[in-house]
C-alpha cells in the first residue's frame, strides 16, 4: 500500500493561461502564481506544466509585485473522502477466556526439558495456536493477556515464536 498522494493537476484552461502569460506579461504571470498558491495549489502542481522545480515556483512568487491585484483562479479541489473500514474486533466469549486461562496455567510450567508428549507441553502448543488464531481475528495482545491472566510480554513472547 502506497502512502504517496496523487498530485492535483491544474485545469487545462489555467495551464494554458499561465503559459501564455509567462511569455507576454510576466507581472500578471507572477500574480497568477501567487493567486494559485493562496488558493492552496502545491508548488509542484504549478511548476509541472513548465517542467520546473518547486524552487523555481518559489522564485516566481518572490518576483510578485504586491501592487498588482491578484486574478481569479480556480480553488484547489477537495480530496475525496475515503471511508476507512474499521476492522471488527473479535470479542472473546466467557468460555474462550476460561479456556485461555486454563491453558496458560498449564503452559506456565513448561520448561526446556519438558518432554514432547506431556499434557503441559500439549497445553502450551494449543495455547500458542489459539493466540495466533485470536490475533488474526483482531483480538489485541492486551485483551488476550487479560483473558489468560498473564502479562502482555508473555503473550508477545509466545507469539514471537511464530512471526
Amino acid at each position: 500500500m502506497s502512502t504517496e498522494t496523487k498530485l492535483p493537476t491544474l485545469p487545462q484552461e489555467t495551464t494554458e493561461q499561465l503559459v501564455a502569460l509567462k511569455g507576454t506579461s510576466p507581472e500578471e504571470f507572477y500574480a497568477t502564481v501567487v493567486a494559485l498558491r493562496t488558493q492552496g495549489w502545491p508548488l509542484r502542481a504549478i511548476g509541472e506544466p513548465f517542467g520546473v522545480s518547486r524552487t523555481a515556483v518559489m522564485g516566481w512568487e518572490e518576483k510578485y509585485d504586491p501592487r498588482i491585484e491578484l486574478p481569479e483562479v480556480p480553488s484547489l479541489p477537495e480530496k475525496p473522502q475515503v471511508e476507512k473500514k474499521k476492522k471488527e474486533k473479535y470479542k472473546l466469549s466467557e468460555e474462550e477466556c476460561q479456556n485461555l486461562k486454563r491453558l496458560a496455567d498449564l503452559a506456565s510450567t513448561v520448561r526446556r526439558y519438558t518432554y514432547e508428549g506431556s499434557p503441559t507441553r500439549n497445553a502450551a502448543d494449543e495455547l500458542e495456536a489459539l493466540l495466533i488464531d485470536y490475533t488474526n481475528k483482531g483480538v489485541t495482545k492486551a485483551d488476550l493477556a487479560r483473558a489468560a491472566g498473564v502479562s502482555d510480554s508473555s503473550i508477545k513472547q509466545r507469539l514471537r515464536k511464530y512471526s
